[in-house]
């Protein structure tokens, strides 16, 4: 992760490692924009999140459907419940989005696909090891 803030038009950029940070709270609306590297099928998006006034870029999230995630938050807004806040945990180098510390969790089945319809998913090592969504 690196950050960048632009305080009175002056520009700053935080490299990765002086980041001294461990964890990131947000919420869906704090996300300015989510990208995938072509070829990994979509999976693991990163995440730039504006928070503030500084914006964090490449926050990893595991998203199988990212419509899906879209839909949930729109959900939990109709039904006038507060924000689902995630929390980015740095694990080595990288922060990762962990499903079981978000607040409230993710239930175990809460984004995955339906098991009626099944299909063949294929996640890195890395996602499995970090437990994301």
């Amino acid at each position: 992760m690196y950050i960048t803030s632009r305080f009175d038009g002056e520009f700053d950029y935080q490299h990765a490692d002086d980041v001294k940070m461990h964890t990131l709270q947000f919420t869906f609306d704090q996300i300015e924009s989510a990208w995938h590297q072509s070829g990994d099928s979509g999976q693991l998006w990163r995440l730039s999140v504006a928070k503030n006034g500084y914006t964090y870029h490449d926050i990893h999230i595991s998203v199988t459907q990212w419509f899906k995630l879209t839909k949930y938050e729109m959900q939990r807004l109709r039904e006038g419940q507060d924000p689902q806040i995630y929390v980015a945990i740095k694990k080595s180098k990288h922060f990762w989005v962990v499903a079981s510390e978000c607040i409230p969790p993710f239930p175990d089945n809460g984004l995955r696909h339906d098991a009626d319809r099944p299909y063949h998913n294929v996640y890195s090592k890395q996602t499995v090891k970090n437990a994301v969504i």
